[in-house]
Order: structure tokens, then sequence, then C-alpha cells
């Protein structure tokens, strides 16, 4: 069933646009949580953003470094995607199956006690029986989400075999032949070598980042921007 990413509302099938906010509506909860993600990143990163703006401002006003000097500082860039792995994928889906799952049966089995009078509830005949029905195909969707997001787990745990072996190959390939002085040698001018480590990081970064993409064609952006966060240190410490 679709969702609405801002609203939450639910909507049957053929419905492509939320009629509260005009959303285009999303196929499924997996989907609703990754754009929560997405929209709450993107919070962080404006909140970021102004506030480096905002001390940006008070530096300038204060700053009586030369046009020209100014022209050299590097350009901080603040744009990187968010990398989740295939193992993480795994994880997340694995437990979102077990949680609407076992909601799903001990639902259904309450409800089924219910409607045997097992359990009495205090409704006339024809709302109980209303009710009841509501609820039983409410946990049957559970059932259902659940079995999908196991089915996607099973997977993404498969992929995330392919991208272990892919991992370790890159890791191997990257301690052979990435080293701080091949990343330095010609990056930068005679006056951007007295930059701080952290002026030096951004080109050192991209440059790390072409090295890869020409030995490894074709790897997902994201991917490629975590292997580096995680192995920076390990040639820049």
């Amino acid at each position: 069933m679709p969702w609405c990413p801002k609203c939450k509302n639910e909507y049957y099938e053929g419905i492509k646009v939320c009629a509260d906010c005009g959303c285009e509506l999303v196929d499924s909860l997996e989907e609703l949580e990754n754009a929560e993600k997405e929209e709450e990143l993107r919070e962080k990163i404006e909140i970021a953003e102004q506030l480096a703006a905002e001390e940006f401002g008070e530096v300038l006003e204060n700053d009586e470094t030369s046009e020209e000097e100014a022209e050299k500082r590097p350009v901080v860039k603040w744009e990187r995607d968010v990398y989740k792995s295939y193992a993480e994928k795994a994880s997340d889906n694995r437990s979102s199956a077990y949680t609407l799952l076992g909601v799903g049966l001990i639902g259904l089995v309450i409800d089924v006690l219910c409607f045997c009078d097992v359990i009495h509830l205090p409704l006339g005949e024809s709302s109980r029986f209303m009710i009841l029905g509501v609820m039983g195909a409410m946990f049957l969707l559970f059932l259902v989400m659940g079995a999908v997001s196991l089915k996607n787990a099973g997977k993404y745990a498969k992929k995330a075999e392919s991208e272990k072996e892919l991992t370790e190959e890159v890791e191997k390939w990257f301690v052979e032949h990435v080293t701080a002085e091949k990343v330095d040698e010609g990056l930068f001018s005679e006056e951007e070598k007295d930059f701080s480590e952290e002026q030096k990081y951004f080109k050192r970064y991209e440059k790390i980042k072409g090295l890869i993409s020409e030995r490894f064609l074709n790897l997902e952006e994201g991917y490629v921007n975590h292997f580096i966060d995680e192995h920076y240190q390990d040639i820049f410490s």
C-alpha cells in the first residue's frame, strides 16, 4: 500500500499523490523510513551550513586579508552521499521483519480469540465484527510486510557477500598503491604546502577518490566516499 512520506497517511493502490500535502507517495514502509532519514540528514546539513555561514560572516567582518590571499583559500564543500552497506541493509530489514511478523502474529491470535469470544470485548455485535475485521486485516498486512522485509533481508545478505569480497580487494590494492607521498605528489602549490591538515584534506580526498575510481570502475559514489572516510587516517595519521 502506498504511504505519504510527509503526513504518514496510508492510501489505496492506484493513488500517486497525497491529498493533504501534495507529496508523491512511496510504495513501502522501507521507502518511507529512507525518506525520513534523508530528510533528517538534509535538515542537519542545512543547520550546519547555516552555522558555518554565520561564523564565516563574523570572520569576514574582522578579516583584513587581501582579495588575492582570499582567493587562495580552499573552498569547503558540504556535499556527501550517505552510504549504507548491504550488510547494514540486511540487518535493518531482518530486524523490521521480525518485529512486523511478531506483532502481526500475536495480534492475529488475539483477534481470533476476541472473534471467538474467548476474550470478551464490551462492544455491540455488529461493531465488534467490524472492528475485529479491520484489526485482522491490519495484522495480516503486518505479516505480509514482514515477509517482504525478510525476503529483502535475504537478498541484501547475498549482495553483502559480494560487497565484502569487493571491499577486501579494494583494501588490498589501497594498502599497496595509495600512500601519503603518492597522494601529495604534485597536488599542492608552494603556498598551499603551508596549509593545515584540515585545509589539505579536501584536495587529498578528491585525488584519492580519483585513484580508486580509475582502478575500480563503476563503483557507487557513496561506497567510495564511505571507503575513503574509513581509511583516510590510515595514510594521514
